[in-house]
């Protein structure tokens, strides 16, 4: 059973480029850091702004199975990314974890 995890980001609005460019690296790490997401299968990024209200940012990630995705959220790596780069910069978060077909 493959998930899809699905995360949205609103950021603070003194949230800087640079902090914003600091967790994008972070999250290119995520894959083989974590060890737990094919890297082909983990995609991320800053919101165009093609819509009004839109969130900031997004990070999309096929993982094989519930417990993949389990190990990906739990990684140490993973939890330090969230501490030091993803929590001093978000206002607003929105995660959804659900079950491909097939």
């Amino acid at each position: 059973m493959s998930i899809r995890h699905s995360v949205l980001f609103r950021f603070t609005d003194d949230a800087t480029a640079a902090q914003v460019a600091a967790l994008s690296e972070g999250l290119s790490r995520m894959p083989g850091a974590t060890g737990a997401v094919d890297p082909e299968k983990y995609q991320h990024g800053r919101a165009l702004g093609l819509n009004p209200g839109s969130w900031d940012y997004a990070v999309v990630a096929e993982f094989a199975s519930a417990a993949a995705y389990e190990a990906y959220r739990d990684h140490p790596d993973h939890q330090a990314l969230i501490r030091d780069l993803v929590t001093p910069i978000t206002a607003q978060r929105a995660s959804v974890q659900f079950e491909l077909p097939g």
